[in-house]
């Protein structure tokens, strides 16, 4: 088959989940013999210098730049439109452009990340498209409002939940295959579109180019994540917060590091001169930074989809400490494969336990690293991703799409 891809972001270099997975997938196709055209927004830098393992991974590629827009003005101006600010904002007339010109070229399919690219397909476009899904949107953006309390924020938040809602059910309905992250993520997105047509492609990684560390310093503890995602930004701060005060009085010696991306400045104030408490920035390879953790902390308290934290963590034979929701859609057994923790004193202690015990440490760490290896391998996304493109074979052109309208 030969592929457009649409894409928010370059799969290269792969410094985040939504790149991991978009990778892997492309992998996975070009591994079953597709021919992929990418289009992809990207940033400056790397529009004026892609990275050359694009090539490898596309037949072709075109990057544009990225849109740029107050974010402040740009949610202001949302306000007013039936589109969420995300859709609004990624739908733009280069794109548009760019897509309508590459269809000319001829394609069997349409691969879109998720549904904010959606808006740049033509209206009259009839191809099959395949509406690969990394979360579930309006869950997190649900999450967020009930844990806020600024009303304006609050407010705000409501707005763009039913928006995007209604264009995340319209997209699922709209696509001839819904490449959903997890059983879980299935069964939600079923419950408000049981018409549509799922197939679960895993969130996956290349267990051969994960080695197990031997060792640690049986004291750090690991917040792996993009800081300029809300979800990290507040399941670091709840770490900070409200388990490290009484990790301390039960582990003096532990050491909370949080490794990502665009830290934002106000937390870097707050905590980064706190002696036992490290911001790495931007990492190009997480794996280092995992491999000389003594256990890898996933406290989040908002997301949807599968985490790749968690996975890359398992694939270095490293033990989890994980709430509940960190860890959905895994299915990892608590006590054996992960530990999981829904409040901060059970959460500390569970981190604790860990950090004084290494024989515990390396049982959780071995028994994760073979569930990666048996449900999260590329080998699993190959067979899954070859039953997906077996359903369109049938007459799946594209259908009849509400959010094609509301431009």
């Amino acid at each position: 088959m030969r592929i457009l891809h649409l894409a928010m972001v370059p799969p290269e270099p792969p410094t985040n989940g939504h790149r991991l997975r978009c990778r892997s997938l492309l992998q996975a196709l070009v591994h079953q013999g597709h021919r992929v055209s990418l289009l992809s927004y990207a940033g400056r830098e790397e529009a004026a210098a892609p990275p050359p393992e694009l090539a490898r991974l596309c037949e072709e590629f075109q990057l544009l730049p990225e849109p740029q827009e107050n974010p402040a003005w740009g949610r202001l101006v949302s306000l007013a439109s039936p589109r969420p600010y995300g859709a609004r904002r990624f739908t733009t007339a280069a794109m548009r452009a760019a897509v309508t010109e590459k269809l000319k070229q001829g394609f069997d399919a349409i691969l879109c990340e998720d549904i904010y690219m959606a808006g740049n397909v033509p209206p009259d476009c009839t191809l099959p498209l395949l509406l690969n899904k990394h979360d579930i949107t309006y869950r997190i953006v649900g999450q967020f409002v009930r844990g806020e309390h600024n009303w304006l924020k609050k407010l705000y938040g409501r707005l763009e939940h039913g928006k995007i809602r209604r264009l995340e059910i319209a997209a699922c309905g709209a696509a001839a295959v819904v490449l959903a992250c997890s059983d879980w993520d299935k069964e939600l997105l079923a419950q408000d579109c049981p018409g549509a047509n799922f197939a679960v492609l895993p969130n996956v990684v290349d267990v051969a180019a994960y080695t197990p560390a031997n060792g640690d310093d049986g004291q750090t503890v690991l917040f792996a994540g993009a800081m300029d995602w809300l979800p990290n930004q507040d399941g670091a701060e709840y770490f900070l917060d409200q388990i490290m005060p009484k990790l301390r009085q039960l582990t003096p010696r532990a050491r909370f590091v949080v490794a990502g991306r665009n830290p934002p400045r106000k937390m870097l104030r707050r905590y980064g001169g706190i002696p036992d408490v490290h911001f790495t920035g931007a990492v190009r390879d997480m794996r280092a930074v995992i491999a000389q953790a003594a256990v890898c902390a996933v406290s989040l308290r908002i997301g949807s989809g599968t985490r790749m934290k968690i996975l890359e963590a398992g694939a270095l034979g490293k033990a989890v400490v994980s709430t509940t929701l960190g860890a959905e859609g895994l299915g990892l057994r608590h006590g054996e494969e992960v530990l999981l923790a829904d409040d901060p004193r059970s959460f500390a202690e569970a981190v604790a336990a860990l950090l004084k015990d290494p024989a515990l440490r390396q049982r959780l760490g071995r028994a994760a690293r073979a569930r990666v290896e048996r449900d999260f391998s590329q080998a699993v996304l190959q067979a899954r991703l070859a039953q997906a493109l077996a359903a369109l074979s049938g007459d799946h052109t594209r259908k009849e799409r509400p959010m094609a309208v509301t431009r």
